[in-house]
């Protein structure tokens, strides 16, 4: 079989990431997109959305791993969790290692990827099957602006920030999501490259500061998206996300995630001065 050639169309990217596929076995365009699912010698089973790489089976487990597990262990007692976006299911599954938690709801504006991941990424789709999980075809900005106090942790697994992503990351969806946070709660969010998306970073950080007592970013590598290291966005209503300590157990599954990995991924105090202050917010609190 002779390989399929594909090379990304990633709006929110200097640069294009090519492939030699071994198949493509799934494309189909619904009305929020092209969803396709294709295979690589290398990288297995890949999700595709709108010409753009979501994931490969080699390694979502860095990003599902950080976005999940830094939060939930930071929180002493997360309970109810909020997935926004994350129909491939790799958030979920890893939100529903916690056994804390007693409802992780998902909020998918396309049921069409839950179906798609059930299909053909079982490993990924595993979490879907438990009780504690529940599943939303909605708006993800729509739902949380009808929510209040009904949270422990907010996550958001979504696209580049176009689209309908981009009312994730406005004004309204911040305070909104503060307000559906419990006290003490937690919200975390990906928020692209620090290599090609440092003015987007900037502001997330900067709109966060504003509702939240903490506001800080981790990172972590991941080869197949552009600009490879990768951030995530926390604001905290009242614990340091730095300082937070290990108050539960870490004895459950992680191929990436560890105690020293959650410490070592934040940015450094001199880094965050340097590269996120813009003269209009404070440095993170540490």
């Amino acid at each position: 079989m002779s390989a399929v050639p594909f090379t990304e169309s990633d709006p929110f990217s200097p640069i294009r990431y090519g492939y030699s596929l071994k198949e493509m076995l799934y494309s189909h365009k619904g009305p929020f997109g092209e969803i396709a699912i294709a295979d690589h010698e290398y990288f297995g089973r890949m999700l595709i959305l709108d010409g753009v790489v979501q994931l490969t089976e080699r390694d979502e487990h860095y990003y599902h791993e950080m976005l999940a597990h830094v939060p939930l262990f930071t929180h002493p007692k997360p309970e109810d969790i909020l997935i926004i976006g994350g129909g491939d299911g790799g958030t979920l599954r890893e939100v529903l290692k916690h056994d804390t938690v007693r409802l992780a709801t998902l909020a998918e504006i396309d049921g069409g990827v839950i179906e798609v991941a059930q299909r053909f990424l079982p490993t990924l789709a595993s979490g879907f099957s438990d009780p504690r999980a529940h599943v939303e075809i909605t708006d993800g900005a729509k739902h949380v602006a009808t929510m209040r106090d009904a949270y422990d942790i907010i996550l958001v697994d979504c696209t580049d920030p176009v689209g309908p992503a981009l009312s994730l990351f406005s004004e309204k969806f911040f305070a909104d999501a503060c307000a559906a946070l419990r006290a003490g709660g937690i919200f975390v969010a990906q928020t692209e490259s620090l290599h090609f998306h440092l003015d987007f970073v900037r502001d997330v950080q900067s709109k966060l500061g504003r509702h939240f007592a903490f506001a800080d970013v981790y990172t972590v590598p991941i080869a197949t998206y552009a600009g490879n290291w990768w951030t995530f966005s926390i604001g905290s209503k009242s614990t340091n996300p730095r300082k937070a300590g290990f108050r539960r157990s870490r004895s459950m599954p992680a191929k990436y995630y560890a105690p020293d990995v959650h410490k070592g991924a934040f940015l450094p105090p001199s880094l965050c001065r340097r590269l996120l202050l813009d003269g209009q917010q404070s440095p993170p609190a540490h």
